[in-house]
């Protein structure tokens, strides 16, 4: 490791302008400045209580200190220092045991501690529950419990009181606080930084009305989706609606399924698209329409709603694009996977994305379970052979409650009938691998579902998952979708 990071339960402190935007434009050419001396105080303050600065992006720390007691200290002080100049930073504070790795730490309680940050205003400091039961004389406020933008369980916060200084502030900016229908989610979302930052950029953009995140079933779409919305929370201040309509089987049914996530009904004499169109019309909203590959038929629809209302964007989540002239394609790929050559030592094998989630999902049904020399080639290779699909990952992982990452690599020969047993609670279609593909299937028109090219190799019984997701005609060199991912 190139810096030495506490390690073990250590304390998050992250911290961000409120309004940078606006003090830009306020301040000028004296923004610059003051940004310098705002930074200045705080690296100061941090160093002086024992903090370590693990990353700054843009006018943002991210900082980690080996107690809690020293970070709520290290934030009253630098809010103190702060209270007198233009700039008002907000501070969120968590304690957990993350993993340390070259670059910083990874697990979620990093995320967690940038959420409870992202949930306060200027001048205010939060602290998690975790943080507030190894405090002192230190005095909180309870805020009770909140749902944070990573959409778990709600989490319990507590406000920072400093004496002298402002305790009363508008409500937090959390999920029960905004207009939105965004369901709480069982597990947090691991990886998937860099997706979510593009994304995030391309839907800010005026340019953009409608994004559709593509990709192949079990590629985590929807969870992506389902996050990227609630990161957009700011953006729509009248709502964030989610349109689920994996259950719709009829494509006239699109419109309706919208009103009625929307509380929309049809008015008197108009057809319930025109009343839609009027309620959209000067409404600044963000709809998530979940799962519409089998609806694309009544994709012209969503281009009426656009063009009705100018302030509306879409998000879509489809197996294939709605190839509509405001379209946005964004694919969506499996996780990051290492090198099957060269795997890397147990710290930097577990900053893999594909394998972060399989360690993640296996200490749901085993605490006490690792990444370590001894099962680490087994676990590269899993998520190898899964071709990095977070959903084939996680149901993988379930069965490490009674199988070693060894002993589930050498059944993985019979993916579909290992890959069972997802959450009762998920989508029937989530529940094992083949009825993912089963779902697919059921989508295809008949040229599409026919067997693979004559002479390719996947028509054997014995083919691979991996040999039939993409094949060639050794006799033309033609290549088509083999979209039978077994023997049926």
């Amino acid at each position: 490791m190139h810096r030495c990071l506490p390690s073990g339960t250590v304390t998050f402190l992250f911290t961000d302008i409120e309004g940078s935007t606006r003090l830009l434009h306020e301040l000028g050419d004296g923004y610059a400045g003051a940004l310098a001396e705002h930074r200045r105080i705080l690296r100061e303050t941090f160093s002086a209580h024992g903090g370590a600065e693990v990353d700054t992006q843009g006018d943002a720390f991210f900082v980690v200190f080996p107690s809690a007691p020293g970070a709520v200290r290290a934030a009253a002080q630098a809010v103190e220092k702060l209270s007198a100049g233009p700039i008002r930073v907000r501070i969120g504070i968590h304690t957990g045991t993350p993993q340390v790795v070259e670059d910083g730490y990874v697990g979620v309680d990093v995320v967690r501690a940038a959420r409870i940050a992202a949930a306060g205003h200027g001048g205010q400091v939060l602290v998690s529950e975790s943080t507030a039961a190894l405090l002192g004389s230190v005095e909180l406020r309870d805020l009770g419990e909140h749902r944070l933008k990573d959409l778990t369980q709600p989490q319990r916060l507590y406000q920072l009181v400093i004496p002298g200084l402002e305790t009363e502030f508008p409500a937090l900016k959390t999920l029960e606080n905004s207009p939105t229908n965004l369901p709480a989610q069982p597990t947090p979302l691991i990886g998937r930084e860099e997706e979510l930052a593009q994304t995030a950029d391309l839907l800010r953009g005026d340019e953009i009305r409608l994004l559709t995140l593509t990709g192949s079933g079990g590629t985590g779409k929807t969870r992506l989706a389902m996050q990227l919305a609630a990161d957009l929370l700011e953006e729509f201040p009248e709502g964030v609606f989610v349109v689920e309509l994996a259950a719709i089987q009829d494509p006239s049914f699109v419109v309706p399924t919208i009103a009625q996530t929307l509380a929309v009904r049809e008015f008197p004499g108009q057809s319930l698209e025109e009343t839609l169109v009027e309620y959209l019309r000067e409404r600044r909203l963000l709809l998530l329409l979940d799962n519409f590959e089998h609806l694309l038929t009544r994709a012209p629809s969503l281009a009426v709603l656009l063009a009705a209302a100018p302030h509306l964007k879409l998000l879509v989540t489809s197996r294939a694009p709605l190839r509509l002239a405001a379209e946005q394609e964004y694919a969506v790929q499996p996780l990051e996977l290492p090198d099957a050559e060269q795997l890397p030592g147990v710290a930097a094998l577990s900053q893999y994305e594909a394998v972060a989630l399989f360690a993640e999902r296996v200490r749901a049904v085993r605490a006490d379970f690792e990444v370590t020399n001894q099962n680490a080639p087994a676990v590269a290779e899993i998520c190898l052979r899964l071709d990095g699909l977070p959903l084939a990952i996680e149901l993988a992982a379930a069965r490490v409650r009674v199988l070693t990452p060894q002993a589930l690599l050498r059944r993985l020969e019979q993916r579909l009938n290992l890959l069972t047993g997802g959450p009762r609670d998920a989508p029937t279609r989530q529940q094992t691998m083949r009825r993912t593909i089963d779902w697919s299937y059921t989508l295809l028109s008949e040229p599409e579902s026919s067997d693979c090219l004559p002479g390719c190799p996947c028509s054997s019984a014995a083919a691979t998952w991996r040999q039939r997701r993409r094949c060639a005609s050794p006799a033309t060199g033609s290549v088509s979708t083999c979209w039978r991912a077994s023997p049926r």
